[in-house]
């Protein structure tokens, strides 16, 4: 193996071209990757070492931030060699770079964590210049996984070649999972007790950043390979199914839930004297929001096993492990069962059959009641109880208690329910000012949006009121916001000044002094990507508008009644003497559309738009005609 180690590393240095010159590229790519190569050896089950090289070719200052380099180490993933070097597009190195020209960075001060990062900031003098970079990460007792081959990372940038080669023991078990990759891995006989896993993609063109479309990271190629069975800080699991993997994290959690005396009477004394378990865990809830806060805490198994639930309540601090452990451990002390989640807020689907670690990120709580479940986020216990936040709506996780592990799905909000109601009345002066009242409250997803203004005193909750709204010279007075369960309700009473623009005896006056714009995307005649709306909504304004005596209206606009496949918008005027009510109800819908859709969504949008900023136009009756 020592033998087969030092070979593969010298064929990867070797393909190091220094000086080479860079390709041509369409107008349209930013950069293009000439080289990504990754050579794994895995000596046994606890080492490894990985040697890493990437030639990347920048054309413009868009592509200038490829020019930086980043690794991640830990104290179990050191960084052992290192070198770069830069050419300009007639093949002159113009910069060589070493190990003592890099930088270390730690996480933030207030984060328990070993883990760091090597970096190297660069700035290209000219384009185009081709960047090389090549470092070896020497890894022991953390082996539940090999690096994940994603040689692309952003838009706009090409990959011409990119090789992934992993060699392991004849007698280790080695598990793979391809995303976006159409071939499979080869595995041939390296050696007599040498297995070598070898995949390589070519010639891949750019990802376009295309609106209303899945996220990059859910489209780009990528590859996953961990061993069947591991050792990991010394402990020993198995990663053949997501039960397997659930009896191993339950291990880690298994005997933590102790907690002391004080706090167990403390417990009883809040929740003996309630009648439903749903009251007890809010009670329990509320506990977990005063007496604790969010640290880190990711150093050696730490990554993977939280806090004994005695530590965090003598400390008051957990990370999202501990916290959730905490928390399922008062439970359990008042006699209500929960699940240990584990949870990704990046991707929304695990992979079903490939069970890893690094899928996930985020640990919750979840517990089972006769009528519900709740999900409960132990990191941020502010939020309502059970309320499932944007971050992890609708994603997979994997749900762990003794039994092992097994795949689950989080609930999402219906469409409809992710309600933003406003009810606006203005009474307009025949100078062109108005007093307006305004009361809006935001549901579910839409909610959690408004949730900053909590934080916000109130001379910055006034200027973020004016930034959002299409109210010239507001003054805004009486300024209340409250939150009740997953509601959020702004009300507020604004003074504006010049509201309608007055021409002669004519007054121009704007329907919807709301918050409601959209962003029209360009069209696209070479889209990639389907339509994706992640978040479905509904957006209701009622707004009626007292119209000055003396006053008749001389234009109008008419209503609209819109149905799409991705969602309907409709709007309504009534005229009930001198008062004008406006109603406009918008229902988008999540969910995957086809990218032959998307004219006709641009045009969706340009006529919600045009709707919400329609006028009518008012004259002065009482006075002659000019």
């Amino acid at each position: 193996m020592k033998g087969l180690l030092l070979a593969l590393l010298g064929w990867s240095w070797g393909l190091a071209v220094w000086g080479q010159e860079p390709v041509a590229m369409t107008s349209s790519q930013k950069a293009v990757i000439e080289e990504s190569l990754t050579d794994v050896v895995c000596e046994s089950a606890t080492r490894a070492v990985a040697h890493f090289k990437e030639v990347t070719t920048i054309r413009s200052e868009q592509g200038a931030s490829l020019a930086n380099f980043v690794c991640a180490c830990s104290e179990n993933d050191k960084l052992s060699a290192f070198k770069g070097q830069v050419v300009d597009a007639s093949g002159k190195v113009i910069r060589k770079f070493k190990e003592s020209d890099l930088k270390r960075t730690e996480y933030s001060s207030y984060l328990a964590i070993d883990d760091y990062q090597m970096y190297l900031e660069y700035t290209p003098p000219t384009y185009p210049i081709t960047i090389t970079y090549e470092w070896t990460i020497d890894s022991r007792d953390n082996l539940i996984e090999f690096p994940r081959f994603c040689p692309v990372s952003d838009y706009d940038v090409a990959l011409k070649k990119a090789v992934y080669r992993l060699a392991f023991p004849k007698d280790m078990q080695i598990r793979h999972a391809l995303k976006n990759i159409a071939q499979d891995v080869s595995i041939s006989q390296a050696s007599q007790d040498t297995q070598l896993l070898t995949l390589e993609l070519t010639d891949l063109p750019a990802f376009q950043d295309e609106a209303y479309a899945r996220p990059l990271h859910e489209r780009l190629p990528m590859a996953y390979f961990a061993p069947t069975d591991f050792v990991y800080y010394g402990t020993k699991g198995s990663l053949r199914n997501w039960n397997d993997y659930g009896k191993w994290k339950y291990s880690l959690i298994e005997g933590s839930e102790a907690l002391p005396e004080a706090l167990r009477q403390k417990l009883h004394q809040l929740t003996d004297g309630l009648t439903s378990k749903r009251e007890k865990v809010e009670a329990v809830y509320h506990e977990l929001e005063k007496t604790t806060r969010y640290v880190a805490v990711l150093v050696g198994i730490g990554g993977q096993k939280p806090m004994p639930a005695a530590t965090v309540s003598k400390s008051g601090f957990g990370d999202c492990k501990g916290l959730s452990n905490y928390m399922r451990a008062m439970l359990k002390e008042i006699g209500i069962a929960s699940n240990y989640i584990p949870i990704s807020t990046t991707n929304r689907r695990l992979l079903p059959d490939f069970a890893s670690v690094g899928q996930m990120n985020h640990v919750i709580l979840q517990v089972p009641l006769e009528k519900d479940t709740l999900w409960l986020e132990c990191t941020n216990p502010q939020l309502p109880l059970g309320y499932v936040h944007e971050d992890i709506a609708g994603h997979d996780a994997i749900e762990v208690n003794e039994h092992g592990g097994r795949l689950v799905r989080l609930p999402v909000y219906e469409d409809s329910t992710n309600l933003m109601r406003s009810d606006i009345h203005i009474q307009l002066d025949p100078t062109g000012a108005a007093d307006i009242s305004f009361k809006r409250t935001a549901h579910n997803r839409q909610y959690e949006h408004y949730l900053p203004l909590l934080k916000m005193d109130n001379k910055e909750r006034q200027q973020t009121l004016n930034r959002m709204m299409r109210i010239p010279q507001a003054e805004i007075s009486n300024l209340d916001v409250n939150e009740s369960g997953a509601a959020l309700t702004i009300e507020t009473n604004i003074r504006s000044q010049k509201y309608a623009t007055t021409t002669g005896q004519r007054l121009f006056v704007p329907l919807n002094p709301g918050l409601n714009s959209y962003t029209i995307p360009s069209a696209n005649n070479n889209r990639q990507e389907r339509i994706w709306i992640k978040m479905g909504y509904l957006d209701e304004d009622h707004i009626s508008l007292t119209i000055p005596k003396g006053y008749e209206i001389e234009a109008l606009p008419k209503g609209e009644n819109i149905e799409k496949p991705f969602g309907t918008f409709n709007s309504s005027i009534q005229i009930d003497g001198q008062e004008i009510r406006v109603t406009y109800r918008l229902l988008m819908k999540s969910g995957d559309y086809d990218k032959s859709l998307f004219p006709e969504l641009t045009d969706f949008l340009k006529v919600i738009n045009k709707a919400y900023n329609q006028r009518i136009v008012l004259k002065n009756s009482s006075q002659p005609s000019t």
